[in-house]
């Protein structure tokens, strides 16, 4: 395991375990997504009144979908990271990993995924929380009055 690996990163290498570690990194990310997501659908389906009343439903669907889609694009993300385990400790076996130019390239490949992943739903997150707390002020606007 203390074999290191070459990965045009940063001109650094990285070893085995260093990448199995992004690995489990990267099944936390979507994880603390994952739950993340289900708050902010109790979030727009609990406020859903509120933000029909102030002429929102539009926006509303738009996030119930990019969030549903999100949720699948995880999902796939996670069976892709567990297929790439599985290689690994193939290659791990046979020891070849260094000699594995296709699996280095996937695993910068799949690091970008998830980065590319990461910045939509934070998008979406920050969106739904403005929407959420326009809606907010105004009902504490017409309480007000």
């Amino acid at each position: 395991m203390k074999t290191k690996i070459k990965k045009n990163w940063y001109n650094r290498e990285k070893s085995v375990q260093e990448l199995h570690n992004d690995s489990k990194l990267w099944v936390s990310e979507i994880n603390l997504i994952a739950d993340e997501m289900r708050f902010l659908d109790h979030l727009l389906s609990s406020k859903y009144i509120d933000c029909l009343d102030a002429g929102l439903f539009k926006k509303i669907e738009t996030f119930v979908t990019q969030i549903s889609d999100e949720k699948i694009a995880g999902k796939a993300l996670k069976e892709l990271i567990n297929t790439h385990e599985t290689i690994l400790a193939d290659l791990i076996e046979s020891n070849s990993v260094e000699s594995n130019k296709n699996y280095l390239q996937t695993h910068k490949n799949i690091s970008k995924e998830i980065h590319t992943y990461n910045k939509k739903y934070k998008n979406i997150k920050k969106e739904i929380f403005d929407i959420v707390e326009n809606v907010m002020k105004q009902k504490e606007q017409k309480k007000l009055t």
